[in-house]
């Protein structure tokens, strides 16, 4: 009698339910609303894979192709508990390019420093479970950075201190993602999850640009999630964060809803100042959560 044969294959855009429920039941955290991940998974950029034994499905991944940077993004892991041992390795190799192509030179994956309940979920972040890290390890990846997650609990009965508006009417995307390629290194985000960000949230319409004198300052997204603003994006032009104008700018945006706290899912190290700016702008209590940036170079 042989063993059952693993068989893997791209799912079409109207079967994506498969998959949602997969990650829905079968991950730590789970999605974040179904909307929201069908939007993320809908994309022209995302491929989603299902891995299947008797024609039931055992596990699946959901990969962005990041055309930008010329990366990709392993976005999401989800297998059933019985088969992580011996299908896992095979279930996200086989949905990963082998070799370098010439829209494709690395693979990015960010996984928690911890098992933090505050985890936000999918696609809210990016971070996969704990466990896919010794698989990742074993397929090529390497550790190559420190990324973080921040929550801020907001007060509301702080003032807040005047500001102008400067959004742009119509957010700036080509500047926006020339303000990324100048300032990703200093803020420790030279990576194809800040440029998944930047497309997710201007395909759902949540991203924002300030612009003064015809100079762009400030780069982010922000949508809601019941009593919580998340901010899925910042990027900020040195001198607009030094003047103080990029927290004071994010804390008006973040006040003109009815929020009670903030979460930032994907920090730079060396955003660190910017967030507790914004957090001081708040009157919030701030939290940090730790996260692995993972790379695979083909």
């Amino acid at each position: 009698m042989t063993d059952p044969v693993l068989f893997n294959r791209r799912l079409n855009k109207n079967e994506l339910n498969k998959w949602i429920s997969l990650v829905e039941n079968q991950t730590d955290i789970g999605c974040l609303n179904r909307k929201m991940t069908s939007n993320f998974l809908e994309l022209q950029e995302t491929l989603s894979f299902v891995s299947t034994v008797n024609d039931e499905i055992i596990g699946g991944t959901a990969i962005y192709r990041d055309r930008t940077r010329l990366g990709m993004i392993l976005a999401s892991v989800a297998v059933k508990k019985e088969f992580r041992e011996i299908s896992a390795y095979s279930i996200i190799k086989s949905s990963l390019p082998f070799f370098r192509t010439v829209a494709i030179r690395d693979i990015d994956a960010l996984i928690p420093d911890d098992t933090s309940e505050e985890r936000l979920a999918f696609p809210g972040s990016f971070e996969l479970d704990m466990w896919t890290k010794s698989v990742l390890k074993r397929i090529g990846f390497e550790e190559k950075s420190k990324l973080f997650s921040y929550s801020i609990k907001i007060q509301r009965e702080k003032r807040q201190r005047p500001v102008e508006n400067m959004w742009d009417s119509h957010s700036n995307i080509e500047n926006a993602k020339k303000l990324i390629w100048d300032s990703s290194k200093t803020a420790g985000m030279t990576n194809s999850l800040v440029w998944t960000a930047l497309d997710f949230a201007a395909n759902q319409g949540n991203l924002r640009t300030a612009t003064l004198k015809d100079s762009i300052k400030l780069v982010t997204s922000i949508y809601y999630s019941g009593k919580t603003a998340i901010i899925g994006l910042i990027i900020s032009d040195d001198e607009f964060y030094e003047e103080g104008m990029a927290s004071k700018l994010i804390a008006k945006m973040v006040r003109e809803s009815d929020v009670e706290s903030v979460i930032l899912p994907l920090i730079g190290d060396g955003q660190n100042k910017l967030i507790e700016a914004v957090a001081g702008e708040l009157g919030g209590s701030l939290k940090r959560r730790s996260m692995t940036l993972m790379r695979r170079t083909l």
